[in-house]
């Protein structure tokens, strides 16, 4: 999937044409960004607003997306933006390329979910399969700080109530934190594998009978 999202990039110096600061994004060291999908569409409205006005700080930012998102006819922008935690918007907006790198590795993760269990499921082992590829694929990608940032800020959202399969949101949360931070050691520990190597090697450590993933249904 790597290979075909460097693929499906486009590289940033075409955005000089509408005024783009290249030199704002090469201190970021990436000069490329997935546009082929609605994910990549916000990270491009953000990464302009920011370069258009400099001067201003996260929260005038902030306005400005909402504004534009708002206005779109289109409302895959618009939902991914309000499906965002506020901490997460935040971590987006100071970070819009990490930010693709990690909806990069949720992508990665939803894959290889379906390819090991068929289906992406809730608080079962999948779930637990998932969160741990999420985060050990955001190690090799944005590093393991940002990985925790970004994994954390996912998490801080309400947790009053039950979910679907019974168990409440507390418990949920609880799940998928101590599951991204077992994801993330197993990153630290094979930055080199591939994804398919990676998603076996989390996968056995699912498997295991000392495993230190944990789930809420069989």
């Amino acid at each position: 999937m790597k290979k075909k999202i460097r693929l499906l990039t486009f590289v940033i110096c075409i955005w000089m044409i509408i005024g783009f600061n290249i030199e704002a994004m090469a201190a970021n060291n990436a000069l490329a960004i997935q546009v082929n999908d609605d994910f990549g569409e916000l990270i491009k409205i953000i990464i302009e607003i920011k370069s258009k006005n400099p001067e201003k700080g996260n929260e005038e930012i902030e306005t400005l997306i909402v504004r534009q998102v708002s206005m779109r006819r289109d409302s895959g922008v618009s939902n991914i933006w309000n499906s965002l935690t506020d901490t997460e918007k935040k971590l987006v907006i100071r970070y819009p390329l990490d930010a693709l790198k990690v909806n990069t590795a949720k992508n990665i993760a939803t894959t290889q979910t379906e390819k090991k269990f068929g289906y992406n499921g809730l608080g079962d082992r999948s779930d637990a399969f998932r969160h741990g590829m999420w985060n050990a694929e955001m190690v090799i990608l944005i590093g393991s700080e940002k990985a925790e940032m970004f994994a954390t800020a996912h998490e801080d959202k309400d947790i009053t109530g039950l979910e679907v399969d019974g168990h409440t949101k507390l418990e949920h949360k609880n799940m998928d934190i101590h599951n991204n931070a077992e994801g993330r050691i197993i990153g630290e520990n094979n930055k080199t594998a591939s994804e398919e190597q990676l998603a076996e090697i989390i996968y056995n450590a699912v498997y295991d009978e000392n495993t230190n993933f944990i789930w809420l249904n069989n």
